[in-house]
């Protein structure tokens, strides 16, 4: 995951490449994106080389008040699985609502064969 800035202004759209490394009969994938809705709104998803996944992405603020996105792809039926080694998955799209620092993390990564076999990242 790499964003396109390091720091940021209001109003910038800020960039998060996600890109996948010795991939290999992935089904589906997901992970958590815990942000700041007082810093950063979330504004969508470019698909880049996802084949026929379906897009279940989930930006869910938690009863605690905490806002994390979940950026969530399936296979429904056997479409064709991610076996591409190193490429670009996708692009998270964010708005700055304040000057800031891109400081975001992955968590509870996981991917999925075709068995349900996982392997957390």
């Amino acid at each position: 995951m790499a964003a396109d800035k390091k720091t940021f202004n209001a109003g910038d759209e800020i960039r998060v490449t996600v890109s996948g490394k010795a991939l290999h009969y992935v089904n589906g994938l997901s992970f958590a994106l815990p942000y700041d809705a007082t810093v950063l709104g979330y504004e969508g998803v470019e698909l880049k080389n996802m084949k026929n996944m379906t897009n279940l992405t989930y930006d869910r603020l938690h009863t605690n008040g905490q806002k994390a996105l979940y950026p969530t792809f399936v296979n429904r039926g056997n479409d064709f699985l991610l076996d591409e080694g190193d490429t670009e998955l996708f692009v998270i799209k964010f708005r700055a609502k304040k000057n800031g620092k891109f400081n975001l993390k992955m968590q509870d990564g996981l991917l999925i064969d075709r068995n349900l076999g996982t392997v957390a990242f």
